[in-house]
């Protein structure tokens, strides 16, 4: 095999590979580090009969996977508060994700599997492989991998749900909750909720962040005001995106991101809010002006006033009404 087609074979599996290490990791850090790697190896291996590179990528992916989330237990355990997965950058508002398997809620859901149930699920359930090739990477014969399997489902099966509204549904009731949020009464919050929404917040010990989950409609309602009074003295400028197959504020102070905020969306009400501010898990929002510019974040105001044209690229005059509605907004909260 020449250089260029074992090149060519990485490049047409490299996004394998990335889903394999975010998916078993929940960072987008690790995994990045874990591509760079699992190419190392590839390149190593130039002198090996390799009958599938699509095979061995992802064995390689996996076990460097398997060995990260070993190596951060220790962390996890330690972190203070909620630990969360580090969201991914925004995707186009209109592509239809992978929401399964990609919303943080169901990352978050894993860390309650060790690293080899985590492996034998997602290589089984999400990545389709037979059992021969997940007992390889796993080093455990074909029926501990049945039986890995059959744990992680049932360690799973009370929590994990899905949220299957309409795009068109879910940013309806994701805008409705944002107009009532500006005008300053909490109550008027708890229509949008589940009665057992769960708010996570992902602070790392650097950050302000409540460091246990805040549970039930009416809490969560008033601890949102609360927050939401507070961010907007702090002067930060929010946008939306789509992050993660879920509807998502981002909030920039000074062109840096500080804050970002997902929304999980079942038929009818928001079922999970996931808030991140550890800085370290926001790396993928820092360069504000190219994400804008990709069309993958707009002004959240513009969201609001324009549900249906704002993803098109909107006329400077609508720039004083978008400054008009922040400085009514902060008045509200004030």
């Amino acid at each position: 095999m020449s250089t260029q087609e074992r090149l060519d074979h990485f490049i047409e599996h490299k996004g394998l590979v990335f889903g394999i290490a975010y998916k078993m990791t929940g960072s987008v850090t690790e995994a990045e580090d874990i591509v760079q790697e699992t190419f190392l190896r590839w390149e190593r291996s130039k002198e090996e009969k390799i009958k599938s590179p699509k095979a061995f990528l992802s064995t390689v992916a996996a076990r460097l996977s398997i060995d990260s989330l070993r190596k951060a237990k220790r962390k996890r355990e330690t972190y203070i508060g909620p630990w969360l997965p580090e969201p991914m950058a925004p995707e186009p508002v209109y592509e239809q994700p992978d929401s399964e398997t990609l919303d943080l809620a169901f990352l978050h859901l894993l860390e309650k599997l060790n690293p080899i149930e985590r492996a034998v699920f997602l290589l089984r359930e999400t990545f389709e492989m037979d059992y021969d090739s997940v007992s390889k990477v796993v080093g455990k014969n074909q029926e501990n991998c049945r039986q890995i399997l059959k744990r992680a489902k049932e360690a799973l099966k009370s929590d994990r749900k899905r949220y299957e509204a309409p795009s068109e549904k879910r940013r309806k009731i994701f805008r409705d909750f944002l107009l009532a949020s500006s005008k300053g009464n909490p109550d008027l919050l708890v229509p949008f909720l589940k009665e057992e929404i769960i708010l996570w917040s992902d602070g790392g010990g650097k950050v302000n962040a409540a460091r246990i989950p805040i549970i039930g409609k009416e809490r969560v309602s008033h601890f949102f005001h609360r927050t939401s009074n507070n961010r907007f003295k702090y002067s930060l400028d929010f946008y939306f995106g789509m992050v993660n197959g879920s509807e998502t504020l981002i909030g920039y102070h000074k062109d840096q991101p500080a804050y970002l905020q997902s929304f999980l969306i079942d038929e009818d009400r928001i079922a999970r809010i996931y808030s991140i501010l550890n800085p370290d898990k926001l790396k993928s929002f820092e360069n504000k002006d190219d994400l804008i510019n990709k069309g993958l974040i707009f002004p959240v105001e513009t969201f609001l006033l324009f549900p249906q044209t704002y993803q098109k690229g909107l006329s400077k005059w609508i720039n004083p009404v978008v400054k008009l509605v922040k400085w009514a907004i902060k008045i509200k909260t004030d």
